[in-house]
């Protein structure tokens, strides 16, 4: 069997008998710093997905011929997931004024698909924010982003979302379309803030830490706990 770390094969793990999770648990080990995490596991070249990882991960790992490990850092993680954020933002930006004017001009269906989808990206926005301060470990009653707490600022999106949601299951199109045309500029202009925010503050960390060697502690893509 061949195991690779971040690219690199590792000639020491013997798998005869050992579970997936414990053919990792060898190589982080032998091999890893235990400040990386797991960003993805292929076996045999197919990358294990999140519903399969336990199934795998309890099954021997002398059953495949390869498997690949790839870690990277909480910052790094955060950095990408941010950038990632701000450009999926930016993409609905255009979008909400053509929602509110198709609300107002009674194109429901139409409206309702795209606001729909808008909702979709916003969800992740913020779920990407919550992991993120998570994984920076930051105290969000203390970062600041221009003299209000992280706490604060995070609070304005999350309601204006529920207000969204609240018109929505109302049916109320007007209100919906008061809200997107007047309200929704500042929210995206919060959320720009927040992850602007958190990237700085995770490559500010990257670069003071400086780039280590990877390693597996199984969260966030492959669970070898």
């Amino acid at each position: 069997m061949e195991v690779t770390l971040n690219g690199t094969r590792i000639d020491d793990v013997a798998a005869e008998g050992e579970t997936l999770r414990q053919a990792l648990l060898a190589v982080q080990s032998r091999h890893c710093d235990p400040s990386h995490l797991v960003v993805a596991v292929a076996c045999d070249g197919e990358i294990v997905s999140q519903e399969r990882m336990e199934a795998a991960l309890t099954g021997p790992a002398s059953s495949f011929e390869r498997i690949d490990i790839t870690t990277s850092t909480p910052e790094a993680l955060v950095f990408e997931a941010m950038n990632q954020a701000s450009v999926s933002l930016a993409a609905t930006e255009s979008t909400i004024q053509n929602v509110a004017d198709l609300f107002t001009q009674g194109q429901t269906n139409d409206a309702i698909q795209s606001l729909g989808q808008c909702l979709r990206v916003w969800q992740q926005v913020h779920a990407a924010v919550a992991q993120s301060i998570q994984m920076l470990g930051v105290d969000p009653g203390v970062t600041t982003i221009r003299d209000a707490s992280l706490t604060d600022a995070i609070a304005m999106p999350k309601d204006v979302l529920r207000q969204v949601k609240s018109a929505l299951e109302a049916q109320d199109h007007v209100l919906l379309a008061d809200i997107l045309q007047y309200e929704f500029s500042e929210v995206t202009e919060q959320w720009h803030d927040i992850i602007a925010r958190l990237r700085q503050e995770a490559e500010d960390r990257r670069d003071g830490d400086g780039d280590r060697n990877g390693g597996v502690d199984g969260r966030d893509g492959g669970d070898a706990t």
